[in-house]
């Protein structure tokens, strides 16, 4: 009993360690914007639930494509939502895969392209060195707080995440 406090305080210190490691203590920057360019985005498209095991294989897919460039050089890692994945309890609408810069290179089977067009007016929050692993719970709740702070409303149909090699993560949601 007397190694207890000890140890907590041992694990509690390499958990911090481990959170600071990955980033965890950046904060993103957000900002209201008009996007300036169209993003290509080439992936899969699905629509079910949240914890489906499909799901989580799409973005092991991309993953897979990112890493071994296929698609080009380091292409980010892009989802574009149709709903809110955070408040998406039973099912979602979803496009899975990476950002690119032009059609020119095949794509895999089951593979297709969607443009998400310029001129889309939208909130971002980005944030730099950080794990993509833990940007989206950094992300999320910095874009919601502007949202609410500035009083825009939200479109509702539109939320795009992307995580580039680079550590540089950015998430856009759209508004009205």
């Amino acid at each position: 009993m007397r190694y207890f406090v000890p140890v907590v305080l041992l694990v509690t210190a390499v958990l911090l360690g481990i959170y600071a490691y990955l980033g965890g203590l950046h904060t993103p920057t957000v900002t209201v914007e008009t996007t300036a360019a169209p993003v290509l985005v080439a992936g899969q498209a699905y629509q079910g639930k949240v914890q489906g095991p499909r799901f989580g294989e799409l973005f092991r897919e991309a993953k897979t494509m990112q890493e071994n460039g296929r698609l080009g050089n380091a292409p980010a890692l892009t989802n574009i939502y149709y709903k809110d994945p955070e408040t998406a309890h039973d099912t979602i609408r979803a496009f899975i895969g990476l950002a690119v810069a032009d059609t020119a290179r095949p794509l895999p089977g089951g593979w297709r392209y969607r443009v998400v067009p310029a001129g889309q007016r939208v909130v971002s929050a980005r944030i730099t060195g950080v794990s993509y692993l833990l940007a989206p719970n950094k992300l999320y709740p910095a874009a919601a707080e502007a949202l609410k702070q500035q009083k825009l409303t939200q479109r509702g149909d539109f939320y795009l995440e992307r995580f580039g090699n680079d550590e540089v993560s950015e998430m856009w949601i759209g508004i009205k």
